[in-house]
């Protein structure tokens, strides 16, 4: 079929897609097409049936009850998808939703919906809106990998578009054939089709993917979204722009709904006119977008450009105060629905290039929902007092308009001053600002995009390199040429980040220039351009990659195959085109071939990154020999490619190496890659006693290095049942957790739950230490040089040396509920300090601590005024006195290796029967396997 290989082609070259892929992007985007569509047909319809009932008086307490509803959602939505699978939720969403239309157009058709009912399907539409679209692009986030997103996302977003132009075309046509109610049914039957598609796509595509993919491909949790917008000026700023803009939206929608509702009675009429509307706003808005957005923002530059919305919403409302007619609200209409959607939108992303992207998509959702849903609420609450406590006309609502854009204005106004703050803060990190009126003096404010395309041009490399990793994120045309003329320059760096953000560039096609860059000296440059020329090569890819691995240069051939490796990552498709596992078969062959050794690292380094890019199962047993590698850069190469596999099989021996000075920085990178789910995995390495104690310890600053939740949650577990090195780590972790992000929850009741357990088990071993000193003492009086005796004294000289271990933890626990500065001076006296110092840091203690910890902690902290366990001591702190038994087996239940040894042998020494019970409790109950064969060796001679 020549014509529809014609299209295909024709749609692969201008969308830039790669074969192998289209079927699931086409899927994807008829999925946003007919949920669009869907939403397109069921707002309209149900808008009218709300107003043809209730009136335009009934919509304030609408938004309201939506703007609560929306928030209530989200919480609760962000929840489940913690607990369920995205695809469970997602089929729920679909199903419950298809079930919900049938239902309400059943309850329309029998006229049971009526009164206040009809808020039901009201809010609903609002709701059904966000979360559909949320759940998508959720799932779209998933089955591309971030480099496919960029390509394809745009292509995607089309079926949107398309189906917000469709749907509302449609709507207005139905109504000529069908009653208002039937549309729902329509409308189920077409949002039915989400749900095999979804199920296809999430078999195919998403099922494949292990937690580690998954938690790559989603957007970070960590700090609360609040938190993060209100520690950034810029932030905040954009968040109130959006938040007007909002509040305004609503105040034109509610305008525009009781004008139309007031002069179409008809309710057929009045569904066909906001169908046609709404899908010819989306009309307008592709328009724009296609042909004026660029040429507005580029010549106007953002700051004027934010200045378009709230103009012409303003031009409107003064004309409809003077000419308070129909089409005058649909002027409005049109102008808030079309520029929000491109000029603004345009305008508002580029102002955001000063935020890194990580927190940029840790505030989205929030700022697209909740501070939406606060607008909605707060514009309901406005028209409730206006509308419906005063009794104005709607036209006077255009007052309340004028008046909340000079706001937005005056707030555009320091949002454009911020951004010159933010940017000039994110090109010189190390410059120390302090009053923004000097900012704004020695920085000219010109277009945005002209400053970037300056700092480009004539910036110093590290602000180059900042600002290339900013229009990496943002994709625009308008830096080509800048960016283009940093192929020349001479940092590395600059040139590989050139190289990637030409990548996604399509003004002209580079393929000659790079292509003599693959000879560069630098391997990320030469992989860089590899890939460049693997997606732009207009000739055929195959031969001339062909040519590159064949190569007799190995600098050439090694980055070859590393490039194709990371452009072919997860597509069994084209790396079966290319041959890619018989080229690094190949490879392998050629190396055991090679005699210079300097050439032989180099071509391991590039096996081990191919094989870990590629993800080739098959050739998982090279990683895993050269994990053990003596040479130092194969050995952290071989852990960085294990990692990029982000197969479970490689992170119990890469934590293998995170007591190796020379590879722990590796390890904890390689390891953090992995995402959040690594967390857990972490934590039942360390809880079952897999790895060694070294490597445990230092495993834990990859838990921190999340500085999220569930790595508060891990590490407060860790402190509980484990020895003391890693309670220790433990601890500290949630001390520099707790002050460097305040938002993080570590409950007070725990910390003081946990000092005092620690100041009990402190108490416990003096106990103990009495004991022992009590039985030696009597035993010491028949034979002194017993070996019985001799293990006596080595238990009592460890429990001593634990004291200062459980007064160390007391401390630390102590520093994550006070300040550290005030706490961490005072264990050092208490312990180090001259007998008054003592005193006095007693006394601060005295004064600082809450009535339940002063009781219990500060006989402790006295007790080591006294230079040895003396019965003074026992009686200060009133500790139990214990029987020898009673001593072993409180000591055999504590999670520490050494004192457990300890008590064994001086058990074994004994030579006495009655400690069988408690070598068989051992055998029974504890975890670790060097303990349990060392209580059955004793059993065993007993």
């Amino acid at each position: 079929m020549p014509i529809v290989d014609t299209i295909k082609s024709y749609i692969l070259k201008i969308f830039d897609l790669k074969e192998e892929e289209l079927t699931k992007t086409l899927l994807l985007q008829l999925n946003i097409f007919i949920i669009i569509t869907t939403l397109l047909i069921i707002k309209p319809t149900v808008n009218s049936l709300f107003l043809s009932e209730l009136t335009s008086d009934a919509l304030p307490l609408g938004y309201v009850l939506t703007a609560i509803l929306a928030i209530i959602g989200y919480h609760f939505y962000d929840k489940a998808l913690e607990k369920y699978a995205l695809n469970i939720i997602i089929d729920r969403t679909i199903i419950g939703s298809v079930l919900s239309l049938i239902l309400f157009a059943a309850a329309f058709n029998f006229n049971l919906a009526n009164g206040f009912l009809l808020y039901i399907p009201y809010v609903w539409v609002a709701i059904f809106g966000l979360l559909t679209a949320s759940q998508f692009w959720i799932l779209a986030n998933l089955v591309y990998n971030v480099r496919e997103a960029k390509r394809v996302f745009g292509f995607i977003g089309a079926g949107a578009i398309a189906g917000g132009i469709f749907g509302g075309y449609l709507t207005s046509l139905l109504t000529n054939f069908l009653e208002t109610e039937d549309l729902l049914f329509v409308a189920a039957l077409l949002l039915a089709g989400c749900i095999p598609i979804t199920r296809y796509i999430w078999k195919h595509e998403v099922i494949k993917l292990n937690p580690y993919q998954v938690s790559l491909r989603t957007n970070p949790k960590g700090e609360s979204p609040i938190k993060l917008i209100k520690q950034s000026k810029l932030l905040s700023f954009i968040a109130v722009v959006i938040g007007i803009s909002v509040l305004i939206a609503k105040l034109v929608d509610y305008q525009y709904s009781d004008y139309a509702s007031k002069l179409i009675s008809d309710q057929e009429e009045l569904t066909s006119f906001f169908g046609f509307w709404f899908s010819t706003l989306s009309v307008i808005s592709l328009l724009i977008q296609l042909f004026l957005t660029k040429r507005i923002v580029g010549t106007f530059g953002v700051g004027k450009s934010l200045l378009w919305l709230p103009s012409g919403i303003l031009i409107g409302s003064v004309l409809l105060l003077i000419i308070p007619q129909l089409w005058v609200v649909v002027f409005i209409k049109i102008v808030d629905g079309s520029l929000k959607q491109s000029v603004n939108k345009a305008a508002t992303e580029l102002l955001s290039i000063p935020i890194p992207i990580e927190i940029k998509k840790k505030t989205k959702t929030f700022t697209d929902v909740v501070i939406d849903s606060i607008a909605t609420g707060l514009a309901g609450l406005i028209l409730i007092f206006f509308i419906n406590g005063l009794d104005i006309s709607s036209t006077y609502i255009s007052l309340i308009i004028i008046v909340l854009i000079s706001f937005w204005l005056y707030f555009i106004y320091h949002l454009r001053l911020e951004y010159i703050v933010a940017f000039k803060g994110f090109l010189d990190e190390k410059s120390q600002v302090k009053k923004e009126k000097n900012v704004k003096e020695e920085i000219k404010v010109t277009s945005i995009v002209d400053t970037v395309k300056r700092v480009l041009n004539t910036g110093n490399e590290n602000q180059i390199v900042h600002m290339l990793q900013k229009t990496l994120e943002v994709k625009d045309e308008r830096f080509f040429l800048p960016i283009k003329n940093l192929l020349n320059h001479q940092s590395s760096k600059v040139k590989f980040l050139a190289i990637e953000n030409l990548y996604f560039l399509r003004t002209e096609n580079l393929c000659d220039t790079i292509g003599k860059m693959v000879y560069e000296d630098n391997q990320e440059v030469t992989t860089s351009a590899f890939r460049y020329l693997l997606k732009h090569n207009k000739n055929n890819t195959v031969d001339l990659f062909k040519k590159y691995l064949d190569s007799s240069d190995r600098t050439i051939k090694n980055a070859a195959l590393i490039g194709l490796s990371q452009e072919l990552r997860n597509n069994i498709i084209l790396q079966n085109k290319f041959s890619l596992e018989q080229h690094i078969e190949n490879a392998l062959i050629e190396y055991n071939k090679t005699s210079d050794e300097n050439e032989k690292k180099h071509s391991m380094e590039a096996i081990l990154q191919a094989i870990g890019h590629a993800r080739f199962e098959r050739y998982y047993n090279v990683l895993k020999v050269e994990l053990n590698s003596k040479n130092l850069e194969i050995l952290n190469k071989a852990i960085y490619s294990a990692s990029k596999t982000l197969d479970s099989q490689f992170i119990k021996p890469i934590v293998s190496h995170l007591s190796g000075k020379e590879t722990r920085k590796q390890s904890i990178e390689a390891l953090y890659f992995y995402g959040e789910p690594i967390i857990d995995a972490i934590y039942d390495l360390i809880k079952n006693e897999t790895i060694d104690q070294e490597d445990a310890t230092i495993a834990l600053a990859v838990i921190e290095k999340f500085a999220s939740q569930k790595a508060v949650s891990k590490l407060i577990k860790l402190t509980e049942k484990t020895e003391h090195n890693i309670k220790i780590e433990a601890i500290e972790a949630l001390k520099r957790l707790k002050w460097k992000h305040p938002d993080l929850i570590i409950k007070d009741r725990f910390i003081v739950d946990k000092i005092l357990d620690e100041c009990h088990l402190y108490q416990n071993t003096l106990s103990v230490i009495h004991t022992q000193i009590v039985i030696q003492y009597k035993k010491k009086s028949l034979n002194s040089e017993t070996q019985e005796n001799q293990a006596r004294k080595a238990l009592i000289n460890l429990l001593e040396q634990r004291l200062d271990r459980q007064l160390q933890r007391i401390f630390q626990f102590l520093g994550i509920k006070y300040p550290p500065q005030d706490v961490d001076p005072i264990f050092n006296i208490i312990l180090n300090g001259k007998e008054e110092q003592r005193l006095h840091a007693i006394e601060f203690l005295d004064n600082i601590l809450d009535k339940q910890l002063k009781k219990e902690l500060i006989p402790v902290a006295e007790s080591v005024l006294y230079e040895t366990n003396t019965e003074e001591k026992i009686k200060k702190l009133n500790v139990k006195i214990m029987s020898e038994t009673e001593c072993y087996n409180e000591l055999l239940k504590r999670k520490d290796s050494k004192l457990k040894l300890a008590v064994l042998y001086l058990i074994e020494q004994s030579k006495n029967p009655q400690f069988n019970p408690l070598l068989e409790m051992v055998i029974q109950s504890d975890s670790n396997e060097k303990i349990i064969q060392r209580a059955k060796e004793i059993m065993a001679i007993s």
